[in-house]
């Protein structure tokens, strides 16, 4: 018998499962083909995150049990499968554990699907070589407990690559505190878990109200206390970060803004090993 969810977590499955994550970046393309799913990629390594393939080394992850918590329709799943991995995907979206198989199988890869949560894994102690999560665990109602799982079900010598949202970013202080919570008056009309929910991608008719958290540095540093090495990197810098700023540093170049702003980057990327 299937234990209730909290229903920060059922809000999550609204969300993700009517709006799966990257999906609406692949405009005019048929949905679910094998083109659909390389748009995606294309969009997210080239054109979101060019930081991507640098910050988080999918090419030097070979031959190891990778284990993806929050898969999204796939595109990180597809990186490290591609290079040998034999690959587990953990998430609360059913859609998301469907297009993730679906887009694997498209390029010729698998995958094995578990539905299941971040907080309470279904796996034994020292599973993995690899345990990596990207944009979701932020988003879990108790996310140091989520880290304290990470760390449970990774070998001795296994990496957690963690990505969450950075409170210390001009993304954060700028466009969502400043311009959508004060300027727009967002904070009185609509309250902080709902202006920070619709941080996330939304669909016109998704009435779902995720979760959204952010994390400084020393939160990181104390939810991965158990580790015994703990690197953090920020990056993801944009012209959008700075609101109506956007059009006057329009002729900066990203690869500029990452280099000499990328401290205040709206993600925070932990590498940990146990």
């Amino acid at each position: 018998m299937e234990t209730a969810l909290h229903p920060d977590k059922i809000e999550a499955q609204k969300q993700w499962d009517t709006d799966p994550c990257g999906a609406c970046t692949a405009q005019g393309v048929e949905p679910e083909t094998l083109e659909f799913y390389r748009e995606v990629r294309r969009y997210r390594y080239e054109d979101y995150g060019p930081w991507f393939h640098r910050v988080i080394g999918f090419d030097q992850v070979r031959d190891k049990e990778v284990l993806e918590i929050g898969v999204g329709v796939g595109s990180d799943h597809f990186s490290f499968a591609r290079n040998g991995n034999r690959m587990t995907g953990l998430d609360l979206s059913r859609e998301h554990l469907r297009h993730t198989q679906r887009h694997l199988a498209l390029e010729g890869y698998s995958t094995t699907p578990i539905y299941g949560d971040a907080e309470d894994m279904p796996f034994p102690d020292n599973s993995f070589d690899v345990v990596y999560s990207f944009g979701v665990l932020m988003s879990t109602p108790d996310t140091p407990k989520a880290f304290s799982e990470v760390h449970r079900v990774l070998r001795p010598g296994g990496v957690a690559l963690i990505g969450i949202y950075n409170r210390n970013s001009w993304f954060f202080w700028v466009n969502t505190f400043l311009v959508h919570g004060i300027v727009k008056m967002g904070l009185i009309r609509k309250g902080w878990r709902k202006l920070l929910s619709e941080i996330e991608y939304r669909s016109d008719n998704n009435a779902a109200v995720p979760l959204v958290k952010v994390y400084s540095r020393r939160n990181l540093r104390k939810f991965s206390s158990p580790f015994s090495r703990v690197e953090i990197t920020s990056c993801h810098v944009d012209h959008g970060h700075f609101s109506r700023l956007r059009h006057v540093l329009r002729p900066i170049p990203r690869e500029w803004m990452e280099r000499h702003l990328g401290f205040g980057g709206w993600y925070l990327v932990v590498r940990a090993e146990k």
